[in-house]
Protein backbone atom coordinates (compact mmCIF):
# COMPACT_ATOMS: atom_id res chain seq x y z
CA UNK A 1 0.00 0.00 0.00
CA UNK A 2 1.71 3.38 -1.48
CA UNK A 3 1.78 6.08 1.29
CA UNK A 4 -0.95 8.11 -0.65
CA UNK A 5 -3.31 5.10 -0.15
CA UNK A 6 -2.42 4.78 3.86
CA UNK A 7 -3.46 7.86 3.86
CA UNK A 8 -6.81 7.89 2.71
CA UNK A 9 -7.57 4.06 3.69
CA UNK A 10 -10.75 3.86 5.54
CA UNK A 11 -11.35 2.61 9.06
CA UNK A 12 -13.36 -0.19 9.99
CA UNK A 13 -14.99 1.02 13.47
CA UNK A 14 -17.66 -1.32 15.19
CA UNK A 15 -20.58 -0.09 15.91
CA UNK A 16 -20.00 -1.26 19.95
CA UNK A 17 -16.72 0.92 20.12
CA UNK A 18 -18.78 3.96 18.34
CA UNK A 19 -21.70 3.46 21.08
CA UNK A 20 -19.36 3.37 24.06
CA UNK A 21 -16.73 6.29 22.93
CA UNK A 22 -20.33 8.46 22.86
CA UNK A 23 -21.17 7.54 26.56
CA UNK A 24 -17.81 8.07 28.24
CA UNK A 25 -17.29 11.45 29.94
CA UNK A 26 -14.63 14.06 29.28
CA UNK A 27 -12.09 14.63 31.66
CA UNK A 28 -13.43 17.91 32.01
CA UNK A 29 -16.68 16.99 32.41
CA UNK A 30 -17.97 17.35 36.19
CA UNK A 31 -20.43 15.99 37.89
CA UNK A 32 -21.97 17.19 41.33
CA UNK A 33 -22.01 13.76 42.42
CA UNK A 34 -18.95 12.65 41.33
CA UNK A 35 -17.31 16.39 42.67
CA UNK A 36 -18.95 15.92 46.11
CA UNK A 37 -17.80 12.36 46.01
CA UNK A 38 -14.01 13.70 45.06
CA UNK A 39 -14.18 16.32 48.20
CA UNK A 40 -14.82 13.66 50.69
CA UNK A 41 -12.52 11.75 49.66
CA UNK A 42 -9.67 14.82 49.32
CA UNK A 43 -10.77 15.71 52.76
CA UNK A 44 -10.26 12.32 54.17
CA UNK A 45 -7.17 11.82 52.99
CA UNK A 46 -5.67 15.24 54.10
CA UNK A 47 -7.34 14.40 57.76
CA UNK A 48 -5.39 10.57 57.49
CA UNK A 49 -2.29 12.27 55.90
CA UNK A 50 -2.35 14.49 59.17
CA UNK A 51 -3.13 11.84 61.64
CA UNK A 52 -0.62 9.95 60.37
CA UNK A 53 1.98 12.38 60.69
CA UNK A 54 0.84 13.66 64.68
CA UNK A 55 -1.09 10.58 66.06
CA UNK A 56 1.31 8.14 65.26
CA UNK A 57 5.23 7.06 67.01
CA UNK A 58 8.03 7.70 64.35
CA UNK A 59 8.29 3.55 64.26
CA UNK A 60 4.61 3.11 63.84
CA UNK A 61 4.79 6.07 60.84
CA UNK A 62 8.09 4.67 59.42
CA UNK A 63 6.45 1.15 58.98
CA UNK A 64 3.20 2.41 57.59
CA UNK A 65 4.07 4.58 55.16
CA UNK A 66 7.02 1.91 53.97
CA UNK A 67 3.83 -0.42 53.45
CA UNK A 68 1.58 1.57 52.26
CA UNK A 69 4.54 2.48 49.57
CA UNK A 70 4.10 -1.55 48.56
CA UNK A 71 6.46 -3.33 50.57
CA UNK A 72 5.85 -6.19 52.54
CA UNK A 73 6.38 -6.84 56.43
CA UNK A 74 9.46 -8.74 55.37
CA UNK A 75 11.13 -5.97 53.74
CA UNK A 76 9.79 -3.42 56.41
CA UNK A 77 11.32 -5.44 58.93
CA UNK A 78 14.88 -5.57 56.86
CA UNK A 79 14.88 -1.94 55.90
CA UNK A 80 13.83 -0.98 59.54
CA UNK A 81 16.50 -2.95 60.99
CA UNK A 82 13.66 -4.87 63.53
CA UNK A 83 11.65 -8.67 62.65
CA UNK A 84 8.59 -9.22 60.81
CA UNK A 85 6.59 -9.47 64.30
CA UNK A 86 7.24 -5.89 65.30
CA UNK A 87 6.63 -4.28 61.74
CA UNK A 88 2.87 -6.52 62.37
CA UNK A 89 3.04 -4.70 65.88
CA UNK A 90 3.69 -1.37 64.85
CA UNK A 91 1.12 -2.09 62.08
CA UNK A 92 -1.57 -3.64 64.20
CA UNK A 93 -1.29 -0.74 66.83
CA UNK A 94 -0.80 2.29 64.19
CA UNK A 95 -4.65 0.45 62.29
CA UNK A 96 -6.18 0.95 65.70
CA UNK A 97 -4.97 4.35 66.97
CA UNK A 98 -6.04 5.76 63.46
CA UNK A 99 -9.46 3.76 63.54
CA UNK A 100 -10.09 5.12 66.86
CA UNK A 101 -9.80 8.62 65.31
CA UNK A 102 -11.79 8.00 62.64
CA UNK A 103 -14.91 6.44 64.44
CA UNK A 104 -18.21 7.90 63.64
Amino acid sequence: MSKREYLFAELHVDRVVLERFSQEMSAYYEDEELSAKHNYYSSFKRKLLWHIRHSLSERQRQALLLILSGKTERDTAASMGISQQVVHIYKARAINKLRDKFQC
